[in-house]
């Protein structure tokens, strides 16, 4: 069928009204006459997949390296692309959120928009080894990957004819680390192990090599800028999912003096811990959810959450709006969860501002920070 694109939803499918109603097609931009094919029919909607653009958008271009999987965005330029997750960022907030006067600040591009990640997991099926397809099944063989580091990249192209690769078990995941002290790490089967060292906000990281920690350094930092700013002049913190301390750690360049903090991954509070102590922060770390924060604490004046993409829990939403911390800086992965935890916590706080880092360029993904402070009671 012959489609107009009238819109890119979150997740990067271009959005169509077709005779059936909405249809979604995967590759086309905002303002393209395509030529698609039905996938699937469901209720609400259509799912199509692009067979030709017959009329091109402006902010169209032929993709600058070779595609993998997840790169949504690979046809369309950058600036183009960056201001398509904004517009969506505050669809999200106000559809989702049923927020008006949004204080949305600028965007942040990466400043690379290839070659950032210093993070690659792919998976072995006793053939290919890759990125999993649009089927979720069948691994797509992968030579190179142009985001990610071409120390990465020249890892793999060595592990590629390593008789070792031969010898794990199909549905096996093969991990690559990077850090420019440790140089590169692989995890055959399982994560690398270990501790690493990565160099952000001006601090020397210890790092679980199985640990989370951001994919894309140059774009952190500028978060951390923004982020030590917002939260200057705050003392006491409690951050609910800490990882290795880096958000405590930063609140301390801005002024805090005293950190507590929550984590589930083993391994990044021995990370957290030492970190600590390498600055002489006075800081309390414990693996255990966000959910189990204790009620004996003293009060602090800044909360700090940076939970996964399934945002924050009703416990914690319940937690905060109980206690009621003076501010809250919220880091966010997923912006439909954001705009759901914000709609629940607006009724006690005002929102600040709202920024989009674009830490994941060519993908659908981005970064939130979001600052909120108590509204002061009548």
């Amino acid at each position: 069928m012959r489609l107009h694109i009238t819109d890119v939803g979150y997740g990067g499918a271009g959005v169509a009204r077709g005779e059936d109603g909405v249809v979604f097609v995967p590759g086309a931009f905002t303002g393209e006459t395509v030529e698609a094919e039905i996938v699937s029919k469901r209720k609400r909607f259509t799912q199509a997949r692009l067979v030709q653009v017959l009329a091109p958008s402006p902010d169209r271009i032929e993709p600058e390296t070779p595609i993998v999987p997840g790169m949504t965005y690979a046809a369309l330029r950058y600036d183009a692309e960056v201001a398509l997750k904004h517009h969506q960022l505050r669809t999200l907030l106000t559809r989702i959120g049923k927020l008006a006067d949004l204080p949305l600040l600028p965007p942040v591009p990466s400043p690379l928009r290839d070659h950032y990640r210093n993070k690659l997991t792919l998976h072995w099926d006793g053939h290919a080894l890759g990125y999993i397809g649009e089927d979720n099944r069948t691994v797509l063989d992968t030579p190179h990957c142009p985001l990610s580091k071409p120390e990465i990249n020249a890892a793999l192209t060595e592990l590629r004819q390593d008789a070792a690769l031969r010898r794990l078990r199909p549905g096996a995941r093969v991990v690559f680390r990077h850090t420019e002290h440790d140089g590169i790490r692989v995890g055959l089967g399982k994560p690398p192990s270990g501790e690493l060292t990565e160099r952000l906000a001006g601090l020397n990281l210890f790092v679980a090599a199985d640990a989370f920690f951001q994919v894309n350094l140059s774009c952190a930092e500028l978060l951390l800028n923004d982020f030590r700013e917002a939260v200057h002049g705050a003392t006491s913190v409690f951050d609910l999912y800490c990882g290795c301390g880096l958000f405590g750690l930063v609140a301390a360049q801005a002024g805090a003096t005293c950190v507590f903090g929550l984590e589930t991954t083993p391994s990044a509070i021995c990370s957290a811990k030492r970190n600590a102590a390498a600055v002489g922060l006075d800081a309390d770390y414990r693996c255990a959810p966000a959910e189990t924060l204790p009620d004996d604490l003293p009060p602090a004046d800044l909360w700090i959450v940076d939970p996964p993409r399934a945002g924050l829990s009703e416990v914690v939403r319940a937690r905060i709006l109980r206690d009621l911390p003076p501010c809250l800086a919220y880091v966010s992965c997923g912006p439909d969860t954001l705009a759901r935890d914000l709609a629940a916590l607006s009724s006690a706080y005002t929102i600040r501002s709202i920024r989009l880092f674009d830490f994941f360029p060519r993908t659908p993904h981005f970064e939130t920070f979001t600052l909120l402070e108590r509204k002061e009671k009548p």
